[in-house]
């Protein structure tokens, strides 16, 4: 069985959370599961403000397992009717950056034209 409601919650508060499975996305169950668990929507706020503060990415990274089976699409969709539902759905999402600096080969790379563009 799918867990979208596991996923979507480990995407929002970064852990596992044994929640009702109902076989499909339930924004209005998770909401509900959350706050059972200890995470309003308050706190999710919270935390999803310190990420972005601290720079770290935010929605978490959701682990292959809690993945399996969710159609990619249809996930994005259910987090973001869940980040809407959550009120932090105007939160920036943080994805982990890549290196900004050129390593010399590659700017040797860029540096290195054919000769009929030369000046």
């Amino acid at each position: 069985m799918s867990r979208w409601q596991a996923a979507t919650a480990f995407a929002l508060v970064g852990e596992v959370l044994e929640l009702t499975e109902p076989g499909g996305p339930d924004v209005d169950r998770l909401v509900v599961g959350l706050a059972a668990a200890g995470w309003p929507a308050s706190r999710i706020a919270e935390l999803a403000g310190a990420e972005l503060v601290a720079e770290r990415v935010w929605p978490f990274p959701v682990p292959a397992d809690l993945r399996e089976g969710l159609g990619a699409a249809q996930f994005a969709a259910a987090l973001a009717a869940a980040r809407r539902a959550l009120g932090v759905a105007d939160l920036v999402v943080r994805v982990r950056g890549g290196r900004t600096r050129l390593t010399a080969d590659e700017l040797r790379l860029l540096a290195d034209v054919p000769p009929h563009h030369g000046s």
